[in-house]
């Protein structure tokens, strides 16, 4: 994954001494191969694969799964990951989780499976191996996270240990790597991709410091030794041509929504690949214009550019409840943390009547302070206007997290960082 972070920020910081660097060492054979896009998207695909070795064990298995989309044209980098216990239909091997499908056939078989999943040409691969991963965050002298709850696990047996303290934290390669494997709460999968995410950010951040720019021949020497591709240095040097104007804003990291479920005694994601349009088109929310949110809602979300974040917190001066309508265990918590942990308020947690809130939803009793605060929480969270609304029933402004609370989350994540 950190590849495609250094290649877009590299071309964010230097733009011309990338292109300078491949000028100097070309490929032979290959400088003129052009890098292949979607004809009718205007977009090039990539799948991004991070591999854990099992001691003991001769496959490996694919640890984490990401599918990348490069609007060449509108210059948005959408990042999708994909739990690795999705259940997809594996070709000659029938219905598994995903992350099955590199122990049995590598790249090309997890290709050929989320291709015929995600219904999208893939023609590009990275493969990081976690083993690497400290040194490529070492490369770029570490990253410094806020990290939101203390991350602790030991396992004896099979070497690992994580202890990270809460708040914010500089981390080297080795410290990064137990952040970005942590899965060991009420989240699971789920929030581990979540702090992938944020990682991937936090690269991003570090990438924009100009003392970055006299190592650009190192690190792409580097990188491009730790990682297994098939982008020749050509096709890299192209995709840099592309994003050479890439704002980070308009990177955007999503997560496959959908929801845990036991099928035959076994425990699978769910996804709901009805969304995976809306997700590869969205726009965030400092750019936002218009947003579809699925057939129920299906309305116009916040129109409004260059959000305050941080104004919009400040507006939010009454109690909030949060109720968890998503089934995710612990979900109802997780979100009070996060919302406490920037400032606001939350004095109620509990369960919603169902778990079927397919979307995040705010509700709010009569009043103006009542209704500007839950407006405001809607916007800091991306929730479309038509799914804030008033209910005479309640006493709190009330968010009942859904399906989407990775989202969420991250919109959260998102001004607590700011």
């Amino acid at each position: 994954m950190i590849l495609l972070v250094l290649a877009a920020i590299l071309s964010l910081t230097a733009g011309i001494g990338l292109k300078a660097y491949f000028f100097f060492n070309p490929e032979p054979q290959t400088i003129r191969e052009r890098i292949e896009h979607d004809e009718e998207t205007g977009r090039i695909n990539l799948l991004l694969v991070g591999l854990d070795e099992v001691p003991g064990e001769d496959i490996n298995r694919s640890d984490s799964i990401a599918f990348v989309s490069i609007d060449i044209d509108d210059k948005f980098v959408r990042m999708l990951s994909i739990p690795r216990d999705t259940r997809v239909q594996i070709p000659d091997r029938g219905w598994q989780k995903l992350n099955h499908a590199y122990a049995y056939g590598g790249v090309d078989l997890l290709k050929t499976t989320l291709v015929n999943y995600l219904g999208v040409p893939i023609p590009y691969h990275i493969i990081v191996n976690l083993d690497s991963f400290p040194e490529l965050v070492d490369l770029i002298g570490g990253v410094t996270i806020n990290v939101p709850k203390r991350l602790r696990y030991t396992d004896k047996a099979g070497g690992v240990h994580i202890d990270i303290p809460a708040g914010e934290q500089h981390m080297d390669g080795k410290t990064a790597l137990g952040y970005v494997r942590f899965r060991h709460d009420a989240l699971g999968d789920i929030g581990r991709v979540e702090r992938q995410q944020v990682f991937m950010m936090a690269v991003f951040r570090k990438m924009k410091d100009p003392a970055m720019i006299t190592r650009i021949p190192e690190l792409i020497r580097q990188s491009m030794r730790l990682v297994k591709t098939n982008l020749t240095l050509s096709q890299a040097v192209q995709l840099a041509s592309y994003l050479k104007d890439l704002d980070p804003s308009r990177a955007i990291f999503s997560t496959l929504p959908g929801k845990s479920a036991y099928i035959s005694g076994t425990s699978y994601w769910l996804g709901e690949l009805s969304s995976i349009s809306e997700i590869l088109s969205e726009k965030p929310l400092e750019t936002v214009e218009t947003e579809e949110v699925g057939e129920q809602a299906g309305r116009e979300a916040d129109t409004s550019a260059e959000v305050d974040l941080k104004e919009l917190v400040a507006s939010i001066k009454v109690p909030l409840s949060i109720l968890n309508g998503s089934g995710a265990s612990g979900m109802g918590k997780e979100s009070a943390t996060r919302l406490q942990s920037i400032g606001i308020d939350v004095v109620h947690i509990g369960n919603a009547k169902h778990y079927d809130y397919k979307f995040t939803n705010i509700l709010y009793p009569p009043g103006e302070e009542t209704e500007k605060a839950a407006r405001s929480l809607g916007r800091l969270a991306g929730i479309p206007e038509n799914l804030v609304r008033s209910d005479t029933s309640i006493r709190h402004v009330t968010m009942i997290m859904g399906h989407d609370y990775v989202n969420v989350l991250k919109r959260i994540e998102l001004a607590r960082n700011r």
